[in-house]
């Protein structure tokens, strides 16, 4: 039998540290601690090691004070020349189809809003015809009570 040995015959940390920064690590990460049902403690971890080039070619966010044109230059990441830039506007038609569904959506909030209010309303007078049918029913009780109190006398 043949012995299973690695392919490297030794690999010390500068090639291992090299290779993660070249090619770049992405850690995600979502830890919850509870009791039972109750949420005690959460945390959600975004982080990514990688070089300031690698992290350049991805696209990724740089920390606020990064000097950007050096990590561009590095990374041999360029912008993009205002003669090759795109800008992208919306024409009258496509505004006003914006304008009517921003306006159908405004009518609909206020429908909703109406209808909102007089449930409220109907939900206002039911409770009160509620009151006044207790408040007869007192009335009866009591006037029972005295008619009752006539009799026995």
């Amino acid at each position: 039998m043949s012995d299973a040995k690695p392919t490297r015959s030794q690999s010390d940390l500068a090639e291992m540290l090299e290779l993660l920064l070249d090619k770049g690590v992405v850690i995600n990460a979502d830890i919850v601690v509870t009791v039972g049902e109750t949420e005690l403690l959460g945390v959600q971890l975004r982080a990514a090691i990688a070089s300031f080039e690698t992290a350049a070619q991805y696209g990724l966010e740089f920390p606020e004070g990064t000097d950007m044109k050096r990590v561009e230059e590095a990374a041999g990441v360029e912008e993009l020349p205002e003669s090759e830039a795109v800008t992208v506007e919306a024409s009258d038609e496509e505004t006003e189809e914006l304008e009517h569904d921003v306006d159908d959506l405004r009518e609909l909030d206020a429908l909703l809003t109406e209808a909102l209010d007089e449930e409220g309303e109907d939900e206002d007078a039911q409770a009160e015809e509620t009151e006044a049918e207790e408040e007869d029913e007192e009335k009866e009780e009591k006037a029972q009570e005295v008619t009752a109190e006539n009799e026995r006398d």
